[in-house]
């Protein structure tokens, strides 16, 4: 989880004064403030949703619920009034993480956005614009007639709002310590205020298992949310298979307008929404031919009646009314988002602050030295590089690496090892056969890159990670009009190294695959080793870390899974 993500959920008061005209912060008397603060939430019965928020977040949004006068329920509890999600949650994964077949009677489902402002206003705030959709089917109330079907959004909201709500019976009150976590909490890279890991405790569910085989997504049925085991008679996995066989994409004309709505989504920050847009594009893609009709975009798993309407209104108009009202804020949004460092969190902050270019940035926002860096180098970082250049900055960094040491290895790995003809960074990753020789080099290698000019920025000077240790900066060959790539240089001993080149070498598809099946299978695969006789719960997590497998190199790995080994070039799905 992101360190600064509990801050941002509460923030200073003193950037909330950059408005020198507000009158609504004005001092009041101490007393008064305290007797305020104790009761301006005495009327919500909240639930909180660890999943996406984080355990520490919603333990502390919890306990300035109880603070300011409110109470915490359990879902299930008669009374509860709001249930509070991660921002990017839509309904269906909401229900399912709380195990209920409907949201409970008048209860709404909210964004944690919402309470972040009561708690800043120190008021219940309109949950106009925060409100979670809730489709018909999830509402615990008679079934809407057609006219209320063609409502938009938010007279389904209204709706749901004004929904009486029966006397609450008295609750046994949740204890905040006493929480359990709905689902695993996931935790930010370093970098970005809000992009999830790709970590292997992640849990695999049957439509996970079908999709990372065949690249599409079934209709899971309302309500199965839990973490299956891998179904019975599946063979062809995607870290099975060659990338080369990966299907022509017949529906280019759908999927291509789809992509710019999903785009839309993912930089607004609704994750999830996005998630579904690229699970339908996938299935899309891996058709075997032009969809045709409305019963035949059904047929296809991971497409629902919504998004077969969708794709019908591009068959029939060629266009996506849709896209005619995406907010003017997206075009913003991705402009922020692309700098490094920030996320789609970041990004939104600075357009409710007013900004509106990367000039308005550069001169008026609180940047992080990251931040600021990756604002300098921006238009660098976003033009990709082609493969020769590539190949100079492997060679750098081996020259470099081996006056300390002649027999270390060093290997560029990613999109560069994957035959890629451009690259959007350099991921270099270094170790020596005897298992020894890589310590120590870590810090003389980054003083000799920087004394020849070769590293220009840092932006994370030494992440450990085990017995790995990783540097991510920014780097310049010499010469005239050279630009600013992004480097990631890893050290690894030796007994990590397979696995090691093979995470790093990817596709990110390709990992997720090869990590689920070695689930399946009651292994466990990471950056550092395959484990096996790994001891998981009911939810997937891992409680016993079993033994380690020796993996000497890739092809060990691919063995031990019973996969037929594939080259790097074969890996880029």
């Amino acid at each position: 989880m992101d360190p600064r993500g509990i801050l941002k959920a509460f923030p200073k008061r003193k950037k909330i004064l950059a408005n020198p005209s507000s009158k609504a912060l004005a001092k009041i008397p101490k007393r008064e403030d305290e007797e305020e603060a104790r009761e301006c939430l005495s009327s919500l019965r909240a639930h909180v949703v660890p999943a996406g928020i984080g355990r520490a977040r919603a333990e502390l949004f919890e306990k300035q619920i109880v603070q300011h006068g409110g109470q915490i329920y359990s879902a299930q509890a008669p009374g509860v009034t709001h249930i509070v999600v991660d921002d990017g949650m839509d309904c269906e994964r909401a229900l399912r993480l709380l195990r209920l077949p409907r949201l409970p009677p008048g209860a709404q489902l909210v964004k944690s956005a919402w309470l972040s402002l009561c708690l800043q206003e120190r008021r219940l705030v309109d949950t106009a614009g925060f409100s979670i959709f809730i489709p018909n089917r999830f509402l615990d109330q008679p079934q809407l007639s057609k006219a209320d079907q063609d409502s938009p959004p938010g007279a389904c909201e209204a709706l749901l709002r004004t929904t009486p709500s029966p006397p609450p019976t008295p609750p046994r009150p949740v204890s905040p310590p006493q929480r359990i976590e709905e689902a695993p909490n996931t935790q930010a890279q370093p970098g970005s205020d809000d992009d999830t890991s790709d970590g292997e405790e992640t849990p695999v569910s049957t439509a996970d298992l079908e999709a990372l085989i065949s690249g599409r997504y079934p209709i899971p049925p309302e309500g199965d949310g839990d973490p299956s085991p891998a179904p019975e008679g599946l063979k062809k996995w995607v870290c099975a298979q060659p990338s080369s066989q990966k299907a022509t994409n017949h529906n280019t004309h759908i999927t291509e307008k789809l992509e710019v709505l999903a785009k839309a989504y993912s930089v607004q920050g609704d994750k999830w929404r996005a998630l579904g847009y690229d699970k339908a594009i996938n299935a899309l893609k891996s058709f075997h031919k032009p969809v045709t009709s409305y019963q035949e975009a059904c047929s296809i798993p991971g497409i629902g009646k919504r998004m077969a309407e969708k794709i019908v209104e591009i068959l029939e108009s060629g266009h996506l009314r849709k896209l005619d009202h995406i907010s003017h804020s997206v075009p913003v949004l991705e402009l922020f988002s692309n700098i490094w460092g920030a996320g789609t969190k970041t990004a939104q902050m600075w357009y409710q602050q007013g900004f509106r270019s990367l000039e308005d940035i550069r001169n008026q926002a609180s940047l992080t030295t990251q931040q600021a860096i990756g604002l300098k180098h921006y238009d660098d970082f976003l033009e990709r590089m082609p493969r020769e250049e590539a190949a100079e900055i492997e060679q750098t960094v081996r020259e470099s690496a081996q006056a300390f040491s002649p027999g270390l290895l060093c290997v560029a790995c990613g999109s560069y090892r994957r035959g890629k003809a451009t690259c959007g960074d350099v991921d270099v990753l270094l170790t020596h056969p005897d298992g020894r020789s890589h310590q120590g080099i870590f810090s003389r290698l980054l003083d000799s890159l920087r004394q020849r000019g070769f590293l220009t920025d840092d932006l994370v000077s030494q992440e450990e990670n085990g017995q790995q240790q990783k540097y991510l900066g920014v780097c310049q060959l010499p010469g005239p009009g050279r630009r600013h790539r992004r480097l990631d240089i890893i050290i690894v001993p030796y007994s990590e190294f397979a696995c090691a080149l093979l995470y790093f070498t990817g596709s990110a598809h390709f990992n997720r695959s090869m990590r689920a099946l070695a689930k399946t299978k009651g292994m466990s695969l990471s950056e550092h080793a395959l484990s096996a006789a790994v001891v998981r719960d009911t939810r997937g997590l891992k409680v016993g870390s079993g033994r380690v497998l020796p993996t000497p190199t890739e092809k060990d790995v691919f063995r031990l899974l019973g996969l037929p080994y594939r080259e790097p070039a074969e890996r880029d799905w």
